[in-house]
């Protein structure tokens, strides 16, 4: 009781924060009241039919593939799965890389959706302290659960190759690919090598897609009480791959379209916490 009084004061004690705090309260609460779902539908549909791509089609055949497998039903869904489904429609790809392989579950996707492809997945070693770092993996039965359950996804498909080790080391692979799926560290140096070993390591006619694109510099996610306070910022808020994607465009290696991640309410209301899945091929 104590403590929540000592909290009490010390509101009061800073008026300008008590202001501050109903200032962003009815900002998101207004976001959130007035959002229109059904508009940010018709621009993903205009935005896929763009990129000769089929929304609805896809939708569909990610639906029925998570009915068969619901452990693929998570709060990790977005419309990169949607992105790859309608990939999967219209082109077959030999080989595939995914960069950040977290619980296994996307490509364990993939190797449904690509069930001819060979599948390269690659992310941290389990005993590296970025490992333990990212996502707040600090406990180590914790950890060790998680990778359990990580591999035993990864194994229920033939076709996935697993690597544990650090993307930095993709500078020096020869390997080339079809579709690449960058969704490693967020933030610099890390995301823009990514993104250029991607760009070299990409066969003429193929893609790469990147996770997590913030175009907002003043996005609102820059605290996770659960994650480091030196990885959070870095790993989950920057605006890095955004201004590498930029660049490359503006010498015209490559040109990229920004789909929205999610559409719901919850997650793509609010302008500063908006976050996109770019998609790209190289220019010839």
């Amino acid at each position: 009781m104590k403590l929540i009084l000592d909290k009490i004061f010390n509101q009061l004690r800073n008026p300008y924060k008590i202001f501050q705090k109903f200032y962003e309260f009815y900002f998101l609460f207004r976001y959130k009241l007035f959002y229109n779902e059904n508009f940010y539908i018709k621009n993903q549909n205009i935005l896929f039919k763009k990129n000769l791509l089929n929304r609805k089609i896809g939708l569909n055949k990610i639906m029925y593939i998570k009915k068969k497998y619901p452990f693929l039903n998570s709060p990790m869904s977005s419309e990169h799965q949607v992105i790859f489904s309608s990939l999967s429609i219209k082109k077959k790809f030999k080989k595939i890389l995914e960069i950040g392989t977290f619980d296994g579950t996307n490509a364990f996707l993939l190797s449904e959706l690509f069930p001819k492809s060979k599948i390269t997945t690659i992310d941290l070693e389990d005993s590296s302290e970025e490992f333990a770092e990212s996502y707040g993996r600090f406990n180590y039965n914790k950890r060790k659960m998680f990778c359990i359950k990580r591999n035993a996804i990864l194994a229920k498909s033939k076709n996935i190759k697993f690597i544990q080790k650090n993307s930095l080391y993709l500078t020096f692979s020869k390997n080339k690919y079809d579709l690449i799926w960058v969704d490693g560290a967020h933030g610099n140096p890390i995301v823009t090598i990514d993104i250029i070993n991607a760009l070299r390591l990409l066969n003429k006619g193929g893609y790469v897609a990147c996770d997590d694109i913030f175009i907002n510099k003043n996005n609102e996610f820059k605290n996770f009480s659960s994650f480091s306070k030196k990885f959070s910022p870095w790993m989950f808020s920057s605006i890095d791959a955004y201004e590498t994607l930029k660049n490359l465009r503006r010498v015209k290696l490559i040109n990229f379209e920004l789909f929205y991640k999610r559409i719901c309410r919850q997650h793509n209301s609010i302008p500063g916490r908006r976050k996109y899945i770019a998609l790209f091929q190289k220019n010839t």
